[in-house]
């Protein structure tokens, strides 16, 4: 049988470099749009095990794990062989990528304690045609993102394989330009970085300051409580309290109703009027979501947020909650009101009191929360408390402009991202070595 015939060096070419009918954009004269495969050496799904909190074994890094950077002191465990440790350890400057749940989220590893990873991670390897770093920060840019949101496929859950991930464009520049891009970058990155924590510490500064002034007028009276009137029960006396629940996701019938279903991820406000999704009143009638009314007040008590927030939000229309919430109503809408301000100025508190750890979120202690004795003034001080609240809590104007210029730096970062990645941020050098080169002696070297 006659062997197959060897491709030269200019049909691989053909294949490793994209079309320029396909290319996004032109890049510099010394650059070229290569498919991310040529320029990797391993490409490998992560290991299947049980996550564990015993320091067993190596750490087990798992999706939830990527962030900017990773803290190893929270990666559980995992109890694996020998063979299998060296097949999935995480090496310096691997990068890995999630095929599901949150597909396409990188992370680039540094200096890496002892461990593996999960099987919805890819690992990618690069070869020495591009820096690990280039590439990194090439998936945290928007060329990227329009490339995995576009090829990621599955009919219930988003996915990408290890075959689309090599099927992505990429725009290689020469080696040293790839690192004086990475490094500009970097130092770019790093001063806004500072600013945002700059700004992030007087918005906190300014947050503490308004719940300290909520916490006084909510306890003004209060040494006085008997002769003044106030009362003291248990929330469970008080309340009529709800819990929820969260239709079939794969019965779309449903979904994108017109009643209002509110989860954690709505509860970054404190007036809720509309949410992110809806259900039908098929959806209602087939799953323990119950109709909450007007006026009642929605708490998260199961979440990763518990750690450091207790969010609660006043419910501005009737609708329908998911089962990591609960709804208070005491009948009164002032009643209802002064609880949602009782638990804003209480909150570290209460988190303290009824927080619990579990092994993926935190909740609320609920049996034992409802046995918190709360006091309560008389109506007529309810009033002018609440008033004097809302007053403070409309001056929302200078919290706004510190969320705004976040914002803006984020966005900054995406403009950054955006040039670095066309040749525009003036680090470019034409008499570098073109980067055609570079894939030339991948293609011998294999």
């Amino acid at each position: 049988m006659s062997k197959e015939k060897q491709k030269s060096i200019e049909e691989l070419l053909e294949e490793a470099l994209v079309p320029e009918e396909e290319q996004p954009y032109k890049v510099p004269e010394n650059w070229v749009w290569s498919k991310l495969g040529i320029l990797l050496k391993e490409v490998q799904y992560g290991y299947t095990e049980k996550a564990i909190l015993e320091p067993k074994g190596p750490r087990y890094l798992r999706i939830t794990d990527l962030n900017d950077t990773i803290d190893w002191d929270n990666v559980p465990y995992c109890e694996i062989s020998d063979e299998n440790f060296m097949k999935y350890k995480l090496n310096h400057d691997d990068i890995v990528v999630a095929r599901m749940g949150s597909v396409g989220k990188s992370q680039i590893i540094k200096n890496p304690v002892p461990s593996v990873f999960a099987s919805y991670l890819i690992r990618i390897v690069t070869n020495q045609a591009i820096s690990p770093d280039y590439l990194s920060l090439f998936m945290k840019g928007p060329l990227y993102w329009g490339q995995i949101n576009s090829s990621s496929k599955g009919t219930t859950r988003a996915n990408i394989n290890s075959q689309g991930l090599k099927n992505l464009m990429i725009p290689l520049s020469p080696l040293n330009e790839q690192k004086r891009i990475a490094e500009k970058i970097e130092r770019l990155f790093a001063k806004l970085d500072e600013a945002k924590r700059l700004i992030e510490e007087v918005k906190e500064s300014f947050e503490l300051r308004k719940i300290s002034i909520i916490k006084k007028i909510i306890d003004e009276g209060k040494e006085d409580a008997q002769q003044r009137g106030w009362k003291f029960a248990a929330i469970k006396n008080i309340f009529e309290i709800k819990g929820g629940g969260t239709p079939s996701k794969s019965n779309e019938s449903y979904w994108n109703g017109t009643i209002p279903w509110i989860s954690a991820k709505d509860m970054k406000t404190l007036y809720i009027q509309e949410t992110k999704d809806y259900i039908t009143e098929e959806g209602l009638n087939n799953s323990s979501a119950k109709m909450v009314t007007k006026g009642s007040i929605a708490m998260v008590v199961r979440s990763g947020i518990l750690q450091h927030s207790l969010p609660v939000a006043y419910l501005m229309t009737d609708c329908t909650v998911n089962q990591d919430l609960k709804v208070f109503n005491s009948g009164d809408e002032l009643v209802n009101k002064y609880f949602l301000w009782y638990v804003k100025a209480n909150e570290k508190y209460l988190l303290n009191e009824y927080s619990k750890a579990g092994t993926t979120v935190n909740s609320i202690e609920f049996e034992k929360f409802k046995s918190h004795i709360m006091s309560i003034p008389p109506r007529e001080e309810i009033e002018k408390k609440i008033i004097k609240i809302e007053s403070i809590v409309n001056k929302e104007n200078e919290i706004k402009m510190y969320v705004d210029q976040i914002l803006q730096l984020e966005n900054l970062k995406h403009a950054i991202l955006h040039k670095a990645f066309r040749g525009e941020l003036g680090t470019n050098d034409p008499t570098d070595e073109h980067a055609i080169e570079l894939l030339k002696k991948v293609l011998k070297s294999k």
